[in-house]
């Protein structure tokens, strides 16, 4: 499981970088807003993540 999930994160991480450097460039505001809304959807998810963990453990 810890693969699967270093797998994807440097998928991830690697669509974020290519994103930023070619197709962004230098326009800081709309990386501020992809950067937020993927801090936001990460929290999110290990928010309901945790919750359900809780609640299914038990």
């Amino acid at each position: 499981m810890f693969i699967r999930v270093l797998i994807i994160v440097f998928i991830i991480s690697y669509i974020v970088w290519f994103v930023n450097n070619r197709i962004l460039g230098k326009n800081l505001a709309m990386t501020r807003i992809i950067a937020a809304t993927l801090v936001i959807t990460s929290l999110v998810y290990l928010v309901l993540g945790s919750l359900s963990y809780l609640v299914e453990g038990f």
